[in-house]
């Protein structure tokens, strides 16, 4: 946790690992939490509407 860019802990993770996460989950490990974390990067860089809208295009 202490090496990465940005340390995530899911919402059910043990209280040590959350201690060293900047970001914890909403949603727990199996249920949505890495969907989270991206859909969180995407909307960060400013990406969320350009992927969103390709995929909405007809």
């Amino acid at each position: 946790m202490t090496k990465v860019g940005l340390p995530i802990a899911v919402s059910d993770a043990d209280k040590e690992t959350k201690k060293y996460a900047l970001m914890i989950t909403k949603n727990g490990g199996g249920r949505g939490a890495v969907r989270e974390v991206t859909d969180f990067i995407l909307k960060a860089k400013g990406l969320w509407h350009v992927i969103l809208d390709g995929y909405l295009k007809t």
